[in-house]
């Protein structure tokens, strides 16, 4: 197992066993404990035992990817007003586009 780097907000890395991607969004020293993020969205609260167990890589950020949470809180935001939006208009406003 190679040696992790130490985990930098912001920063994002691949676990070389199963190829997910994810960015650190917090690191507390003080209570042992750092958040991650996957590319999904998902969030999950990881021990620093547990990150220098596991076998990282630095990456380069991916293509497209919000910088923070609350940019994709704005995107989910963005996405979920065009659904209520489409809803409203129902299918009936839709052009029909089969002919």
């Amino acid at each position: 197992m190679a040696i992790n780097p130490g985990p930098v907000e912001g920063n994002w890395y691949e676990i070389i066993e199963t190829g997910e991607c994810f960015s650190v969004v917090t690191v507390d020293e003080e209570e042992g404990m750092l958040e991650i993020q996957y590319e999904d969205g998902g969030t999950e609260e990881l021990e620093l035992q547990e990150w220098e167990e596991m076998d990282l890589e630095p990456i380069d950020p991916p293509l497209e990817y919000p910088d923070s949470l609350e940019e994709m809180d704005e995107l989910d935001e963005e996405s979920h007003q065009r659904e209520e939006a489409e809803e409203e208009w129902g299918e009936s406003a839709m052009p029909d586009l089969e002919e």
